[in-house]
């Protein structure tokens, strides 16, 4: 069963039972919104007694199943998964795990204490670019890792629809835990041990009222002086789609996809503006990030949301953004293996890029939203030759239905799954010691946890 119906429980790992029935199915969602649930409903032919508008609930009943995914928002991750591990459920959890080390720790314990299984969804590590990076590192076509550099290039509009109009606007759940528990994760995973030691630094965002420019109006479909110049503009986001586009024109494959892009960022507007054959209703794109803006998808009801919600406003006029807008991570880890992790929000496109280098090779590469790339330098021969990446449609380079695979896999054998729920809090614990550190300053030392047997 599945709690919470937003965009990851609706549409992420639960689709692989639509396309594979034999590996199980669907049989009760949770969430308090009506809509999202009809709509849940609908995609996954629940009956009216599988729907609960709420966890508490959904876990008073007698299990009804051998797993919960649970897909709330960040700050509703500890409760359900403790009700579901003490109701007999194996968990699937959304990262982060909780936003304080406590309650990642709570969560292992109660897993223990239940012996269930709970996987938590670092994606990143089943992902074709950095499965095929752990291959290189456990071959021994490196060496022994020496240093580790790693940067999240978050994209600017990705940015300002995530973290200054969005839901994690708000430093509470701080960017780094959000979005970057998961290269916490990998570079622990890369280094092959555990971090001894934590420092950071961070910059904050740019995007304030002090730095609105003038003339600007509270929301931008009100007509700003600023429009064409403006990256950050809601009209061109989420109704002409500009900046997505642009980054789909980027991409080298599937081939013609880049091309095709390019060619509908030109003509899109000119078709709504016409409105051919009804092409404003037909053109507009009603997945993320629109799908956050409104759920009344209909070219009118997208506009009332631009001009009502905070979707809509100036991105330097949000007021209540506080999340930065750059932040680095130095880690030694417990091995000697040194990384430097760069998280920034003012990239052409989003990505992440990596290099790993070893005592007798060098390996690096980037992963993209659809492609990516990876090379391999062998410091004796000086070969370098290329890993082919396979084309991924899943927004999360290729490892959401891998990892989903594993966690059945675990449940169906009672073993281990790739990255459990005590492994996922060492990644915490980093982006804890980082936010400790980039506060007061200093390097952070991070003992060892003990769980015992």
């Amino acid at each position: 069963m599945v709690v919470g119906a937003g965009d990851r429980g609706y549409d992420a790992y639960a689709t692989l039972l639509l396309d594979e029935p034999d590996l199980g199915r669907i049989v009760a969602v949770a969430d308090p919104d009506p809509g999202r649930l009809a709509r849940f409903a609908e995609r996954y032919s629940l009956a009216p007694d599988g729907l609960y508008p709420g966890w508490d609930e959904l876990f008073e009943q007698p299990r009804l199943a051998d797993y919960a995914i649970i897909a709330t928002g960040d700050t509703h991750h500890v409760e359900p998964t403790i009700l579901a591990l003490r109701a007999g459920y194996h968990v699937l959890l959304e990262k982060p795990m909780a936003l304080d080390e406590a309650d990642c720790i709570r969560i292992v314990e109660a897993a223990r204490e239940a012996d269930r299984t709970v996987a938590v969804c670092h994606v990143y590590r089943y992902s074709h670019v950095f499965a095929a990076l752990q291959r290189q590192i456990a071959s021994g076509a490196l060496g022994d890792v020496v240093s580790i550099q790693l940067s999240e290039n978050v994209a600017y509009w990705h940015y300002a629809h995530s973290y200054v109009r969005g839901h994690t606007r708000n430093s509470r759940v701080p960017w780094l835990l959000q979005k970057s528990c998961h290269d916490m994760d990998l570079l622990q995973w890369l280094a092959g041990a555990r971090a001894a030691q934590v420092s950071s630094f961070l910059r904050p965002t740019e995007l304030t009222e002090a730095n609105a420019p003038d003339g600007a109006p509270e929301y931008c479909i009100e007509g700003c002086p600023h429009a064409e110049r403006c990256p950050y503009d809601a009209v061109a986001t989420y109704r002409e789609l500009t900046p997505m586009l642009s980054d789909l024109a980027m991409t080298e494959r599937p081939l013609g996809l880049g091309p095709g892009a390019k060619a509908l960022k030109t003509v899109l507007p000119k078709l709504r503006e016409a409105d051919v054959a009804g092409s404003a209703r037909r053109l507009q794109w009603w997945r993320w990030p629109v799908a956050a803006v409104t759920d009344d998808h209909t070219p009118e009801g997208l506009d009332h949301a631009l001009r009502t919600t905070r979707w809509g406003r100036c991105a330097y006029r949000v007021e209540d953004n506080d999340q930065p807008s750059a932040q680095t991570v130095q880690i030694r880890f417990d091995n000697g293996v040194l990384a430097n992790f760069t998280l920034q929000s003012n990239s052409h496109r989003t990505m992440r890029s990596v290099r790993v280098n070893g005592t007798r090779g060098s390996a690096w590469g980037e992963l993209r939203a659809l492609d990516g790339w990876l090379k391999v330098a062998d410091h004796v021969s000086g070969k370098v030759r290329s890993e082919r990446i396979p084309t991924a449609y899943d927004g999360h380079g290729g490892g959401e239905m891998p990892l989903f695979r594993d966690f059945l896999r675990a449940v169906r054998t009672g073993t281990k799954p790739m990255v459990s729920a005590a492994d996922s809090v060492e990644s915490h614990r980093i982006a804890f010691a980082a936010m400790e550190s980039a506060a007061g300053g200093g390097v952070i030392d991070l003992a060892p946890l003990d769980f015992g047997s």
